[in-house]
């Protein structure tokens, strides 16, 4: 049976990737920080098949070669293990740093780490990589109409200058993925996630990012906004993005970028969806300002992988049942 390395197994999607392959049968090699982390590993352990065909690995981005052993038999790596850095080491934030900083502190240490990871992969013997990119790559200093992931590509430089180093490690990772990939002849996917809901495997990923919005309301009776903001966010379940990693592994023709969102829906669309699964509670009230349609995306690479996007209704309303069945006890 293929054995399959997931880096960065505790995260959010991560952890997602590890459910999926152990459904499709794999054998998983995953990595975390500290595999000895019963707080994390007893929850991946706790997965149908993982005491069967799991083997959680310690290993640190800052080392490539501490990702050896989890390497070893694999035949493709899955790189999850760099969400968003939003603050510096002193816990300046990444807004606040001088474009010096910014890069050294929150760019750099991206970069650098997906290259350890990719470097013990060749060493490996490995053919290909699934990178867990983020949307945040996609925004060209002029926004396009329709967004394709061949043109919807950000300028690192010019994020940079706006003070948005959070963002331009993104797109500086995956230009530095793509290059090594290049130069080693490894099959390289990139994916494109921005907000994800949907069930998670531990309950360390409700306390933020996405699901946050959702679990105020529902656990606390308000919101996490005092107003509604602006714009548009582009919104997927989670588990469809785990689908989307394994179905374009399994399609040795897959090759480069792809959207692992279902759609960009308005703020104020979101809340009210939000406010249907939690009746009562306290929502931020809405500004008045100009619509501005939500972003539009050519959807045609990301369909061709075979995976069957769940709606943001659907998906909202699945995320909240789970929540209020208490899954965590």
């Amino acid at each position: 049976m293929t054995r399959i390395t997931v880096a960065g197994a505790s995260g959010l999607v991560g952890s997602n990737i590890v459910r999926e392959a152990l459904k499709r049968g794999y054998h998983v090699s995953g990595t975390l920080r500290d595999a000895e982390d019963t707080g994390k590993t007893r929850w991946l352990m706790a997965l149908p098949g993982a005491p069967e065909r799991l083997t959680l690995f310690s290993a640190d981005s800052r080392d490539s070669h501490s990702f050896d052993a989890a390497m070893a038999g694999s035949d493709a790596v899955f790189i999850a293990c760099f969400p968003p850095l939003y603050r510096a080491a002193d816990g300046t934030p990444a807004r606040e740093l001088d474009r010096q900083r910014g890069y050294e502190e929150i760019v750099r240490p991206v970069r650098d780490g997906c290259l350890n990871v990719l470097a013990a992969a060749e060493r490996a013997g490995i053919g290909s990589v699934m990178l867990c990119s983020s949307t945040s790559s996609t925004n060209p200093p002029v926004p396009l109409a329709i967004k394709t992931e061949a043109t919807a590509l950000s300028d690192a430089e010019h994020q940079m200058a706006q003070g948005k180093f959070t963002a331009a490690e993104k797109i500086v990772m995956e230009t530095a993925a793509q290059d090594f990939c290049v130069a080693h002849n490894l099959r390289l996917c990139i994916f494109l996630p921005t907000m994800m809901l949907g069930p998670v495997v531990m309950p360390q990923h409700l306390e933020g990012g996405s699901h946050r919005f959702l679990v105020a309301p529902i656990r606390d009776g308000r919101a996490v906004h005092d107003t509604v903001p602006e714009g548009s966010i582009s919104v997927s379940h989670v588990g469809d993005v785990a689908a989307l990693f394994l179905n374009a592994y399994e399609r040795p023709e897959a090759r480069g970028r792809y959207f692992a969102v279902y759609e960009s829906l308005d703020w104020a669309d979101l809340y009210a969806e939000f406010a249907r699964q939690a009746p009562g509670a306290e929502m931020p009230p809405a500004t008045e300002r100009s619509a501005e349609p939500p972003t539009q995306f050519d959807f045609t690479r990301r369909d061709a992988l075979g995976v069957t996007m769940r709606d943001i209704p659907t998906t909202i309303a699945e995320t909240a049942r789970w929540l209020k069945s208490q899954p965590f006890g």
